[in-house]
């Protein structure tokens, strides 16, 4: 398998043609209850449905793949610990009792 790497244009571009082919999708799935409705065959427009969905089906596939090689190489800089230059002392935490009494 070639190594790939993605990048956030490739999600947007999958995520696009995913949209087009859910709009593909209900277009045919529109003209086969069309043909239901006049009482014509339906066949070819059934064949045309399945790979429709299976195309779908693959870019979802796809999607998900891409998103989950995006996640592995980003590192979200809130998740590192903070760096301190070397010889200085982290700030200790104080612990403060709270007032005795409230104003």
């Amino acid at each position: 398998m070639v190594s790939t790497r993605y990048r956030r244009k490739d999600l947007k571009l999958v995520r696009c043609h995913i949209v087009k082919a859910a709009n593909r999708i209900a277009d045919q799935e529109m003209m086969i209850r069309t043909l239901e409705l006049k009482g014509s065959p339906a066949g070819p427009a059934y064949a045309l449905l399945y790979r429709l969905y299976d195309t779908q089906r693959r870019r979802l596939d796809r999607l998900k793949l891409i998103e989950a090689m995006l996640c592995e190489s980003i590192v979200f800089p809130g998740l590192r610990p903070p760096r301190h230059p070397p010889g200085k002392t982290r700030p200790h935490l104080r612990l403060v009792s709270p007032p005795d009494h409230l104003p």
